[in-house]
């Protein structure tokens, strides 16, 4: 996984390989990522692009979502 710094400076567009260093995940699991509804990608030909501002939303929402889930009303 980057840190803060290398996260600053990605490039625009990320390939499969470059999303499971930047998640730290497995590339494998990347293609489930890349083919799911609403994840931010597209293909060029074979190859998966993923636009990273648009990665950044996608876990911004993400993280909303999870804060979302384990919010419990005080009343």
């Amino acid at each position: 996984m980057l840190d803060r710094e290398e996260l600053k400076n990605l490039p625009p567009l990320l390939t499969t390989q470059e999303l499971a260093k930047v998640l730290g995940i497995s590339v494998p699991f990347c293609y489930t990522l890349v083919k799911s509804k609403g994840f931010p990608s597209f293909r060029i030909g074979k190859k998966w692009i993923i636009a990273t501002d648009k990665l950044m939303e996608w876990i911004n929402l993400q993280t909303s979502s999870d804060e979302n889930k384990n919010i419990r009303k005080v009343q």
